[in-house]
């Protein structure tokens, strides 16, 4: 499997209506408005043709709600479109991998987490730094969605890692990932990310993947985790 864009447009359709968002299909993609706010608004998934007239309704449609349009591009769409890019004015202000290996049968044994709650505290914490009304909103979309599998650390009762996993166009997107700061260090990212993929072999899906910033220490977990990049 070479193209997960598909999914990622999946993805951003069930963020817009579990917000209560807007969004338009676009290029084979999806722009999504969650709220003005929210650090996820950003156009994801687009694999089809993507000329002046689609990049033009991107930018209509985030500058009608008071945002800057950021739209998240495979290389193949990227190279074909990239003159109109410069043309509006787009710049490059990240690089994300997508990495993915194959599920396999691991031996693994997972906690599955149903407590919402509990999942977005983490996400939060892990990425803010402190509990905050933005933080738990996102965690609370990433976990509580619709098809979310959840899995997680206890420690004295508390949850002190998670991540979460969900099936998306025949392969399973991993993300959430996220470990409370105190708790760092001992592993339990590459733990949790082996127990979703043994969650997708007994669930019987073939594929799984992710999008990590290029040279974080999600990127090593993954790739000691047998993920491989597909592309950039």
């Amino acid at each position: 499997m070479t193209n997960f864009e598909p999914c990622a447009a999946e993805v951003m359709r069930r963020f817009a209506r579990a917000s209560d968002g807007e969004m338009i299909e676009v290029g084979g993609g999806v722009a999504g408005f969650v709220d003005s706010d929210s650090p996820v608004n950003a156009v994801k998934g687009m694999d089809g043709v993507v000329g002046r007239a689609e990049l033009d309704r991107i930018v209509e449609f985030y500058f009608d709600r008071k945002k800057d349009a950021v739209v998240e591009l495979a290389p193949w769409v990227e190279v074909a479109c990239c003159s109109d890019l410069a043309a509006l004015g787009f710049e490059r202000v990240g690089v994300e991998d997508l990495m993915a290996r194959r599920s396999e049968d691991l031996g693994e044994k997972f906690d599955a987490v149903m407590d919402v709650e509990a999942c977005a505290r983490v996400l939060c914490l892990s990425f803010f730094g402190e509990i905050n009304e933005t933080g738990m909103a996102i965690g609370r979309m990433a976990f509580g969605g619709e098809g979310m599998v959840s899995v997680g650390h206890w420690e004295d009762g508390e949850l002190v890692a998670a991540g979460q996993m969900v099936y998306l166009a025949g392969a399973g997107l991993l993300a959430g990932d996220g470990t409370i700061e105190a708790w760092r260090g001992r592993g339990l990212q590459q733990k949790l990310i082996l127990a979703r993929v043994q969650r997708a072999f007994d669930d019987g899906v073939g594929w799984v993947h992710c999008e990590v910033q290029q040279g974080s220490a999600s990127q090593r977990n993954y790739a000691r985790c047998g993920f491989s990049t597909v592309y950039a």
